[in-house]
């Protein structure tokens, strides 16, 4: 960008009203940061990605810069909570290390939009800014112009057909059913295995339903304590907690007319159980630290990978709110179950991802053969990500068993040592999974050492 094009964006713009906030666990950088930006721009700053997301959800943020590398919860992992919890946000991830795998991640992970090398120089990370700026600005108009909820549907979700992959396949069953489905207001309780697919299915049933052309919104329940997740459900009102200040819409009244998804449902607590069986039943809410009732009509397509059923006999989960979700259960098979849509999903992120590649990739011979009688314990999820990765090593050569992590053999005999394996992979992918990629709580789960942990999963490809 030129230095007349910055000036003419700075005279339209009022970059002042538009907050930045920079997460970086050595304060150093935030203190350079602050010298070289405060006369320009709004800033706040976070030494972990912790206090980050705290001050995203008091604050009205409209750019992120996070470090890559920081305890905890890394740059990649914060930015995937932030794209779920606040998308409309502009994203930047600032890095040291500047090689294509952690750029790859970056933004196929992190869902960066931009991404910068320290050291920084000033004036190319204020022209960074100055972009993302111009660019959080573009949406906000979009706000102004149409009302919230209609503006999310619009440019966060707009209407496009879901690429369901098994719809001639393994999933021509759950689909045929979901379809009708569709086309009432009935609750849906989505099941499976982590990795199958469930908040594809539940965006193709709002897509089959009259609520169609309204909001989708989805929110995922275990990624949040009990306290963020009561305020992103239900909104909070001004003043309802310590640096609650202004009005924060939920993401029920977003989804007004709309759908809203809620994964993970099974790991809720107890007393948002009963506030969301409120909702099932009474159609209202009230907003953190509000008095006043708030209707709303939204349909609720909820998934777990949990036995709902023995949570309630044990009580951990309300009975009643298990009717409520339950009206219509709907089930979605593992990928081994499923062999024969191996096929149509290698070529269909095989498109996806063709950009990874220089050239366009061939199939070699043999290769659907051998990836079908792999068990994929993280479903589809696993195979997109080996598919991503296959791509990133593969040079001229056809793609082949050799560009996977695993060695995969056209036999379903395994060996003591490829099962011992296969129950490694699958017990640290669902720690992965349940601890939002987040390493140090994830060996707490399978009560290993942080380093024997990252140890395992770096072997399997996981990190």
């Amino acid at each position: 960008m030129t230095g007349s094009a910055e000036n003419i964006l700075e005279e339209t713009i009022d970059f002042k009203q538009l907050p930045i906030l920079y997460v970086d666990d050595e304060q150093d950088n935030l203190e350079l940061f602050s010298i070289h930006f405060q006369n320009d721009f709004t800033l706040h700053t976070a030494t972990s990605a912790e206090e980050g997301l705290k001050i995203l959800a008091t604050e009205d943020i409209a750019v992120v810069l996070t470090d890559e590398r920081m305890p905890e919860m890394n740059g990649i992992e914060f930015l995937a909570q932030v794209v779920e919890k606040w998308p409309e946000v502009m994203r930047v991830i600032v890095s040291a290390y500047s090689d294509s795998d952690r750029l790859l991640r970056a933004i196929n992970h992190g869902h960066a939009h931009e991404y910068i090398v320290k050291p920084w120089r000033r004036k190319e990370l204020r022209a960074c800014l100055v972009r993302s700026l111009t660019m959080a600005e573009r949406r906000r108009s979009l706000y102004k112009r149409a009302s919230l909820a209609d503006a999310i549907t619009t440019e966060l979700h707009p209407p496009q057909k879901t690429d369901i992959v098994g719809e001639e396949g393994g999933l021509r069953n759950a689909l045929s059913v979901a379809r009708k489905v569709a086309r009432t207001e009935t609750s849906v309780l989505v099941r499976g295995e982590t990795g199958t697919g469930k908040e594809v299915l539940a965006r193709y049933i709002h897509q089959q339903s009259v609520r169609a052309d309204k909001p989708f919104i989805k929110v995922n329940c275990a990624a949040l304590s009990e306290t963020l997740l009561e305020s992103e459900l239900f909104g909070h009102e001004k003043g309802a907690f310590t640096d609650a200040r202004s009005r924060r819409i939920g993401r029920f009244e977003l989804a007004s007319e709309g759908t809203i998804f809620l994964d993970e449902i099974g790991d809720i607590s107890p007393r948002l159980q009963v506030m969301l069986l409120r909702v099932l039943q009474e159609r209202e809410f009230e907003r953190v630290g509000g008095t006043r009732p708030i209707p709303v009509n939204v349909r609720v397509v909820a998934a777990t990978n949990r036995n709902l059923e023995a949570a309630v006999e044990e009580g951990t989960f309300r009975q009643d709110l298990y009717y409520r979700l339950n009206v219509f259960p709907l089930s979605l098979p593992p990928l081994r179950q499923r062999p024969e849509d191996i096929g149509p999903l290698l070529h269909f992120f095989l498109k996806k991802y063709r950009h990874l590649t220089a050239t366009t990739p061939r199939v070699a011979e043999g290769l659907v053969e051998a990836l079908q009688v792999n068990d994929w314990p993280g479903n589809i999820r696993e195979f997109e990500n080996m598919v991503q990765r296959a791509l990133v090593i593969v040079e001229d050569e056809p793609l082949g068993p050799e560009h996977f992590y695993f060695d995969v053999m056209p036999t379903k005999r395994s060996t003591f040592r490829q099962e011992k394996e296969k129950s490694q992979l699958q017990a640290i992918q669902e720690a992965l999974e349940q601890s939002e990629g987040n390493c140090t709580r994830a060996a707490r789960a399978m009560g290993l050492a942080r380093t024997t942990f990252t140890s395992r999963a770096k072997k399997f490809g996981l990190i």
